[in-house]
Formats: C-alpha cells, structure tokens, sequence
C-alpha cells in the first residue's frame, strides 16, 4: 500500500503496529539530526546541511533521504521524495512508499 509521509509530522503512538509503525519510524528518521541518537552517533541528517541556501541542498537532501530510509527501514520502499521549502524558511521532505 502506498503511503504519504511527511517530515513536520512529530506525534508518537506508543502502540502503533503494523504500517502505522513503519510509518512513525520514517517520521522519527525524517526527523532526526545525527550525533542525537546515544546508540547511533551516525544515524539521521547531517547537519552541515541544515542552514545552507536551500538550492544548494535540495538534491542532497533527496538523496540523504533515500539513504536513511533505505538503510533505517528497509521494511518501506521508496517510490519518490519530494523536497520544498515553506514560506517561513522551514524544509519539509515528503517521501513517498510502499509498504508490503
């Protein structure tokens, strides 16, 4: 089944199962800067990307996209990834999957 999942959901369902869970656990990879994960220093976004002129990182952050999604859930297949930036500076990625 295909899923919309967007990065400027943050909400946790302690019982999420099935789908629901994969799709809290692309929220959670979407979301995360690296080195804040204690017991994965190298999981998540790199930060160096986080205040450079959007243009610039548009396709890195695409393809950082796939990369963590493709290594952190690979239970979710990744149809296409869309990047844009909201009018108050803000980034918000949506990633596109499917979910067997």
């Amino acid at each position: 089944m295909l899923y919309n999942i967007n990065s400027n959901k943050s909400y946790i369902n302690w019982n999420a199962t099935d789908d629901e869970r994969i799709i809290q656990n692309i929220i959670n990879i979407l979301n995360t800067v690296r080195y804040e994960v204690a017991y994965d220093r190298v999981m998540g976004r790199n930060p160096e990307n986080l205040d450079r002129n959007f243009l610039d990182v548009q396709s890195l952050l695409i393809s950082e996209t796939y990369d963590l999604i493709e290594e952190y859930e690979p239970r979710a297949k990744i149809k296409n990834v869309f990047v844009k930036q909201l009018p108050n500076g803000e980034i918000d990625i949506e990633v596109v999957v499917d979910i067997e």
